[in-house]
Protein backbone atom coordinates (compact mmCIF):
# COMPACT_ATOMS: atom_id res chain seq x y z
CA UNK A 1 0.00 0.00 0.00
CA UNK A 2 1.36 3.42 -0.95
CA UNK A 3 2.04 5.92 1.84
CA UNK A 4 2.32 9.71 1.81
CA UNK A 5 5.50 10.13 3.85
CA UNK A 6 6.35 13.01 6.17
CA UNK A 7 8.84 14.63 3.78
CA UNK A 8 6.11 14.80 1.17
CA UNK A 9 3.71 16.28 3.71
CA UNK A 10 6.34 18.88 4.60
CA UNK A 11 6.62 19.72 0.89
CA UNK A 12 2.85 20.21 0.66
CA UNK A 13 2.98 22.43 3.75
CA UNK A 14 5.77 24.48 2.12
CA UNK A 15 3.66 24.97 -1.01
CA UNK A 16 0.71 26.02 1.13
CA UNK A 17 2.84 28.41 3.19
CA UNK A 18 3.77 30.35 0.04
CA UNK A 19 0.13 31.16 -0.79
CA UNK A 20 -1.95 34.02 0.68
CA UNK A 21 -4.03 33.05 3.74
CA UNK A 22 -6.90 34.85 5.41
CA UNK A 23 -8.79 34.34 8.65
CA UNK A 24 -12.51 34.87 8.07
CA UNK A 25 -14.94 35.28 10.94
CA UNK A 26 -18.73 35.03 10.98
CA UNK A 27 -21.75 35.61 13.15
CA UNK A 28 -23.11 32.12 12.48
CA UNK A 29 -26.80 31.66 13.27
CA UNK A 30 -28.26 33.66 16.14
CA UNK A 31 -29.55 30.52 17.88
CA UNK A 32 -26.10 28.92 18.20
CA UNK A 33 -25.35 28.77 21.91
CA UNK A 34 -28.56 30.63 22.78
CA UNK A 35 -31.05 29.84 25.56
CA UNK A 36 -34.71 29.66 24.54
CA UNK A 37 -37.83 29.16 26.69
CA UNK A 38 -41.11 28.18 25.01
CA UNK A 39 -44.31 26.33 25.78
CA UNK A 40 -44.60 23.04 23.92
CA UNK A 41 -47.38 20.43 23.77
CA UNK A 42 -46.90 16.67 23.69
CA UNK A 43 -48.77 15.08 20.79
CA UNK A 44 -48.76 12.03 18.52
CA UNK A 45 -47.82 8.44 19.23
CA UNK A 46 -45.50 8.30 21.01
CA UNK A 47 -46.30 11.70 22.49
CA UNK A 48 -43.51 14.15 21.78
CA UNK A 49 -42.56 17.60 20.55
CA UNK A 50 -39.49 18.89 18.73
CA UNK A 51 -37.51 21.93 19.79
CA UNK A 52 -37.00 24.72 17.26
CA UNK A 53 -33.33 23.93 16.55
CA UNK A 54 -30.78 21.16 16.90
CA UNK A 55 -28.33 20.14 18.17
CA UNK A 56 -29.31 20.92 21.75
CA UNK A 57 -26.79 21.10 24.60
CA UNK A 58 -29.38 20.73 27.38
CA UNK A 59 -33.11 20.97 28.06
CA UNK A 60 -35.18 21.47 31.22
CA UNK A 61 -38.90 20.63 31.11
CA UNK A 62 -41.21 22.29 33.64
CA UNK A 63 -44.95 22.25 34.27
CA UNK A 64 -46.27 25.25 32.34
CA UNK A 65 -48.40 26.41 35.28
CA UNK A 66 -46.07 25.83 38.22
CA UNK A 67 -42.45 25.47 39.26
CA UNK A 68 -42.49 21.67 39.05
CA UNK A 69 -39.50 20.36 37.14
CA UNK A 70 -39.84 17.04 35.37
CA UNK A 71 -37.01 14.55 35.33
CA UNK A 72 -35.29 12.65 32.54
CA UNK A 73 -35.42 9.70 31.92
CA UNK A 74 -38.26 9.09 34.40
CA UNK A 75 -40.69 11.60 32.87
CA UNK A 76 -39.31 12.29 29.39
CA UNK A 77 -36.58 11.26 26.96
CA UNK A 78 -34.45 13.76 25.10
CA UNK A 79 -32.51 13.38 21.83
CA UNK A 80 -29.88 16.17 21.63
CA UNK A 81 -29.17 15.54 17.94
CA UNK A 82 -32.75 15.97 16.72
CA UNK A 83 -34.20 18.10 19.54
CA UNK A 84 -37.06 15.60 20.06
CA UNK A 85 -38.53 15.39 23.59
CA UNK A 86 -40.68 12.29 24.18
CA UNK A 87 -43.10 11.80 27.08
CA UNK A 88 -42.62 8.63 29.13
CA UNK A 89 -45.82 6.70 29.85
CA UNK A 90 -46.28 6.31 33.59
CA UNK A 91 -44.16 9.37 34.36
CA UNK A 92 -45.27 12.58 36.02
CA UNK A 93 -46.18 14.39 32.77
CA UNK A 94 -49.92 14.08 31.95
CA UNK A 95 -50.91 12.87 28.49
CA UNK A 96 -51.24 15.77 26.04
CA UNK A 97 -49.70 18.21 28.51
CA UNK A 98 -48.40 21.63 27.56
CA UNK A 99 -45.05 22.20 29.26
CA UNK A 100 -42.39 24.85 29.44
CA UNK A 101 -39.19 23.77 27.70
CA UNK A 102 -35.96 25.65 28.39
CA UNK A 103 -33.36 24.71 25.80
CA UNK A 104 -29.71 25.63 25.52
CA UNK A 105 -28.74 25.14 21.88
CA UNK A 106 -25.41 23.89 20.65
CA UNK A 107 -23.74 24.51 17.29
CA UNK A 108 -24.06 22.36 14.16
CA UNK A 109 -21.29 19.76 13.82
CA UNK A 110 -18.41 20.58 11.51
CA UNK A 111 -18.31 18.77 8.20
CA UNK A 112 -15.46 18.03 5.83
CA UNK A 113 -17.77 19.18 3.02
CA UNK A 114 -18.12 22.72 4.41
CA UNK A 115 -16.86 25.36 1.96
CA UNK A 116 -17.93 28.64 3.60
CA UNK A 117 -18.86 30.32 6.86
CA UNK A 118 -22.41 31.08 7.95
CA UNK A 119 -22.83 34.85 7.88
CA UNK A 120 -19.25 35.92 7.24
CA UNK A 121 -18.63 39.50 8.40
CA UNK A 122 -15.04 39.94 7.26
CA UNK A 123 -11.58 38.45 6.84
CA UNK A 124 -8.05 39.49 7.77
CA UNK A 125 -4.74 38.41 6.28
CA UNK A 126 -2.79 35.97 8.42
CA UNK A 127 -0.11 37.77 10.41
CA UNK A 128 2.03 34.66 10.99
CA UNK A 129 2.48 31.47 8.97
CA UNK A 130 5.28 29.29 10.37
CA UNK A 131 6.54 25.72 10.28
CA UNK A 132 6.33 24.30 13.78
CA UNK A 133 6.91 21.11 15.72
CA UNK A 134 5.05 19.82 18.80
CA UNK A 135 6.86 20.95 21.94
CA UNK A 136 5.44 20.75 25.50
CA UNK A 137 7.68 23.72 26.38
CA UNK A 138 7.02 25.71 23.20
CA UNK A 139 5.97 29.36 23.27
CA UNK A 140 3.18 29.06 20.68
CA UNK A 141 -0.28 27.97 21.80
CA UNK A 142 -3.33 26.68 19.96
CA UNK A 143 -6.88 25.71 21.10
CA UNK A 144 -6.89 22.66 23.32
CA UNK A 145 -3.70 23.66 25.11
CA UNK A 146 -1.21 22.30 22.55
CA UNK A 147 2.19 23.99 22.50
CA UNK A 148 4.56 24.37 19.56
CA UNK A 149 8.00 25.67 18.62
CA UNK A 150 8.95 27.33 15.35
CA UNK A 151 11.04 25.14 13.03
CA UNK A 152 13.70 26.52 10.69
CA UNK A 153 13.03 23.67 8.28
CA UNK A 154 9.79 22.58 6.63
CA UNK A 155 7.53 20.29 8.67
CA UNK A 156 4.04 18.87 8.18
CA UNK A 157 2.75 21.32 10.83
CA UNK A 158 1.84 24.84 9.74
CA UNK A 159 1.07 27.42 12.43
CA UNK A 160 -1.28 30.18 11.23
CA UNK A 161 -2.31 33.17 13.35
CA UNK A 162 -3.84 36.62 13.14
CA UNK A 163 -5.20 39.36 15.39
CA UNK A 164 -8.23 41.35 14.31
CA UNK A 165 -8.16 45.08 14.99
CA UNK A 166 -10.23 47.05 17.52
CA UNK A 167 -12.89 48.39 15.15
CA UNK A 168 -13.23 45.32 12.92
CA UNK A 169 -16.73 43.81 13.35
CA UNK A 170 -16.91 45.90 16.53
CA UNK A 171 -20.65 45.37 17.15
CA UNK A 172 -20.92 41.71 16.07
CA UNK A 173 -21.07 38.45 18.00
CA UNK A 174 -18.59 36.02 16.46
CA UNK A 175 -19.44 32.31 16.50
CA UNK A 176 -17.14 30.83 13.87
CA UNK A 177 -13.79 31.34 12.19
CA UNK A 178 -12.18 29.79 9.13
CA UNK A 179 -8.84 29.87 7.36
CA UNK A 180 -8.96 30.43 3.60
CA UNK A 181 -6.21 30.17 1.00
CA UNK A 182 -6.10 31.93 -2.39
CA UNK A 183 -8.75 34.56 -1.67
CA UNK A 184 -9.06 37.11 -4.48
CA UNK A 185 -9.72 40.79 -3.76
CA UNK A 186 -12.44 42.63 -5.60
CA UNK A 187 -11.35 45.09 -8.29
CA UNK A 188 -9.99 48.30 -6.80
CA UNK A 189 -9.22 46.87 -3.33
CA UNK A 190 -5.58 47.73 -2.52
CA UNK A 191 -3.17 44.82 -2.12
CA UNK A 192 -1.95 46.29 1.16
CA UNK A 193 -5.40 46.32 2.76
CA UNK A 194 -5.34 43.64 5.47
CA UNK A 195 -9.04 43.49 6.41
CA UNK A 196 -11.70 42.79 3.79
CA UNK A 197 -15.46 42.94 4.13
CA UNK A 198 -17.52 40.42 2.09
CA UNK A 199 -18.17 42.89 -0.73
CA UNK A 200 -14.40 43.44 -1.06
CA UNK A 201 -13.80 39.74 -1.84
CA UNK A 202 -14.22 38.62 -5.45
CA UNK A 203 -13.36 34.95 -4.83
CA UNK A 204 -13.34 33.49 -1.31
CA UNK A 205 -10.73 30.83 -2.13
CA UNK A 206 -10.48 27.42 -0.51
CA UNK A 207 -11.59 26.82 3.06
CA UNK A 208 -8.82 24.96 4.88
CA UNK A 209 -10.06 24.97 8.47
CA UNK A 210 -13.35 25.76 10.19
CA UNK A 211 -14.07 26.22 13.89
CA UNK A 212 -17.28 27.06 15.78
CA UNK A 213 -17.68 28.12 19.39
CA UNK A 214 -19.87 29.93 21.89
CA UNK A 215 -20.53 33.51 20.81
CA UNK A 216 -17.77 36.09 21.38
CA UNK A 217 -19.34 39.57 21.71
CA UNK A 218 -17.04 42.05 20.02
CA UNK A 219 -16.07 45.39 21.51
CA UNK A 220 -14.19 48.34 20.00
CA UNK A 221 -12.04 48.36 23.14
CA UNK A 222 -10.52 44.92 22.50
CA UNK A 223 -8.70 42.95 19.83
CA UNK A 224 -9.41 39.31 19.06
CA UNK A 225 -6.70 36.85 18.08
CA UNK A 226 -6.88 33.34 16.64
CA UNK A 227 -4.19 30.71 16.06
CA UNK A 228 -4.33 27.17 14.71
CA UNK A 229 -1.96 24.51 13.43
CA UNK A 230 -2.77 22.91 10.08
CA UNK A 231 -1.63 19.28 10.19
CA UNK A 232 -0.82 18.20 6.64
Amino acid sequence: MALLVNSGRAGLAAALKARPMFFAWGRGASWWGATDVKNKTFAGSPEKFTLDHAPVASVVVNNAGSAQTYQSPADYLFDPNSGAVTRVNGGAIPSGATVQAQAVYGTPPLSASDVALTGEVGRRAASAVEFVTPDPNGNLYTPGGERWSVSSTATRYLYVATQFDFLEAATETIREVGIFVDSVRAAGVPEGQLYLTPEEVAEPGYLLLLDRFAGIPRSPSSRQGFSYVLVI
